[in-house]
């Protein structure tokens, strides 16, 4: 909990009862824990006073109001990571100057609602079904009904740490999450991106030259293909560069699994977007937190499973 009392967060509204970073401490406890009710963390807190004060509360929220404020945390907790991943940078590590970019699936919590079906919008009578999740086709060619977090991360494999997360259905186009949500947090030190095929968009490509950034994907260029684009694709093709764009398999794809294996978000243990997106933040958030505390105690920084069963 010290390390949460050290965030830089916003200033809260006069009329708020219960502070944000008190609350935060409450969802970072239910992460850890694994606790994905707020009326079983209520009762929790109601049948331990002791927990109760550890966390700076006089009284115990209602549910309502755990749900409530736990739909607008993301765009705080956005900020806290971006802020979190330039302390590693202050403590020495060389983690801006080249990322890597990805998206992976993650499973809606319920039933799965058949394309045919969503697509006339006729709800399966088995129910319990998610309706903000969509179909979405992993790597490997796996079809998932879901959402997709999309991450920017450090490119060192002795450092991954992520430095942005988004979320969004699993149909969503990677290029479109990355030109809207994640190029506008991308360190100003950064003069490398690795991204796959899915990032080989103009889009993307104008949005990294903007900011002076070089954006390398797996390109090919045709006969009548535009100059720029052949030379997007010599440069990817250079052997010291694609060298250096296989150890995404060291980086990004480790951090995604590992961060649902931290936190069983393989399947969403809650439904819609609204609660989706600020647990898989958080969860983020929570990712650094365990590094940050590794770091301060002299252990490997991403050796997390072991800090947080010794937490947990």
């Amino acid at each position: 909990m010290k390390l949460v009392d050290e965030l830089e967060l916003a200033a809260d509204g006069d009329n708020v009862i219960y502070d944000t970073r008190t609350l935060l401490k409450v969802y970072l406890y239910m992460l850890i824990k694994g606790i994905t009710g707020f009326k079983t963390m209520v009762k929790k807190l109601n049948h331990q006073p002791e927990l109760l004060a550890s966390m700076g509360l006089a009284t115990c929220p209602h549910r309502t109001t755990l749900s409530k404020r736990f739909k607008v945390l993301p765009e705080g907790l956005r900020e806290q990571i971006r802020t979190l991943h330039n302390g590693f940078v202050a403590e020495g590590l060389n983690i801006t100057e080249v990322m890597s970019v990805d998206s992976s699936l993650m499973q809606a919590k319920g039933n799965v609602w058949h394309k045919k079906q969503r697509d006339k919008g006729e709800l399966p009578k088995c129910g319990n079904i998610d309706q903000d999740a969509h179909w979405g086709k992993s790597g490997c060619g796996e079809w998932v009904y879901g959402y997709r977090v999309h991450c920017l991360v450090s490119h060192p494999a002795e450092a991954a740490l992520p430095c942005d997360v988004e979320v969004a259905s699993a149909n969503i186009k990677d290029a479109a999450v990355f030109e809207q949500h994640l190029c506008p947090s991308i360190p100003t030190e950064t003069k490398v991106i690795f991204g796959d095929s899915g990032y080989d968009k103009e889009a993307c490509y104008t949005a990294c030259d903007q900011n002076n950034i070089s954006l390398i994907t797996p390109i090919k260029a045709k006969k009548h293909s535009p100059p720029q684009r052949h030379e997007r694709a010599q440069l990817y093709n250079d052997p010291e560069v694609r060298q250096a764009f296989a150890l995404r398999k060291t980086t990004v794809e480790p951090f995604q699994g590992q961060l649902k294996s931290l936190f069983n978000l393989d399947q969403l243990p809650v439904k819609g977007l609204a609660n989706v997106r600020p647990l898989v933040i958080l969860a983020t958030l929570a990712y650094l937190l365990l590094a940050k505390l590794n770091l301060l105690l002299g252990r490997d920084l991403l050796k997390l499973h072991d800090t947080l069963m010794a937490i947990r």
